[in-house]
């Protein structure tokens, strides 16, 4: 028998008191799953405390190195572009100290919460980065039931940017299959940033091949924001999953699927 696991995540938990509310209300309320968590942002402090009150709400750890207030320095020296950031990294070596430093410090603030790790990403997607990802496997223990977003980027069919993920999921594809650690298989929802429609993910999700794959939502609001009125449609979804055969409603969704299928 084979399986699909699907992940509904939310980034940015920890980010601003905003944030923290709509990915509470989209999990309470809707079908989130997971959130990732930033360390030292003005909300982390009230993250920790709203994940400890929603044990059911998996925690991930989700690394900034641009947009974003740093742990080890004032500021970023490259600004809050992830292009410039992810240039910097590559070309500079202090720069690349500094962000192997952030990794280091963002890791030992995220473990002293106490909270499982459910599953680890990078703010701006810039675990792709070859460096980024080489302090990753430094940082991260072996052994370990979380994992890495390597996903292959996947567009939904009215996507109007699907060539433009094409370069990044070849660029993934040989680094997820060398991993040392589970890493996801695909990731959706780059294409419909702020914008998640329910309809898109269930067709996705039925269609979906054996495997790991992450469906990725940025809650901004607790009213009128697209991506959290999607979870809450998505919930209806779920009661109706729930009675498929070989479907566990937990966190992830799993689905059975006999050797050779290709959906659920």
């Amino acid at each position: 028998m084979l399986y699909k696991e699907v992940f509904f995540t939310a980034d940015d938990f920890g980010l601003n008191a905003e944030v923290n509310a709509a990915t509470v209300h989209a999990h309470r309320q809707g079908a989130l799953h997971g959130a990732s968590l930033m360390m030292g942002q003005p909300g982390t402090r009230e993250a920790v405390r709203l994940a400890r009150e929603n044990p059911r709400l998996a925690i991930g750890w989700h690394v900034h190195l641009c947009d974003s207030a740093p742990v080890t320095c004032p500021e970023w020296p490259w600004g809050g572009s992830p292009a410039r950031a992810g240039w910097a990294i590559g070309l500079s070596r202090r720069a690349c100290k500094l962000m192997r430093c952030e990794l280091a410090a963002q890791w030992k603030m995220f473990r002293a919460t106490g909270l499982p790790c459910a599953f680890v990403n990078v703010h701006h997607h810039l675990q792709a980065h070859p460096a980024v990802y080489q302090a990753l496997l430094t940082v991260l223990p072996r052994g370990g039931s979380a994992w890495l977003r390597l996903g292959a980027p996947r567009s939904f069919p009215s996507s109007s940017i699907r060539g433009a993920l094409v370069a990044e999921r070849l660029l993934l594809r040989r680094r997820r299959r060398l991993c040392p650690l589970r890493a996801s298989d695909t990731l959706w929802g780059v294409d419909r940033l702020f914008r998640m429609q329910a309809s898109e993910v269930i067709q996705a999700v039925e269609g979906l091949p054996p495997g790991l794959h992450e469906f990725v939502f940025h809650p901004r609001a607790c009213v009128g924001d697209a991506d959290v009125e999607c979870l809450i449609g998505l919930k209806e979804a779920v009661a109706e999953w729930a009675s498929v055969p070989g479907l566990s409603c937990a966190n992830p969704f799993t689905f059975s699927i006999a050797s050779g299928g290709g959906g659920a």
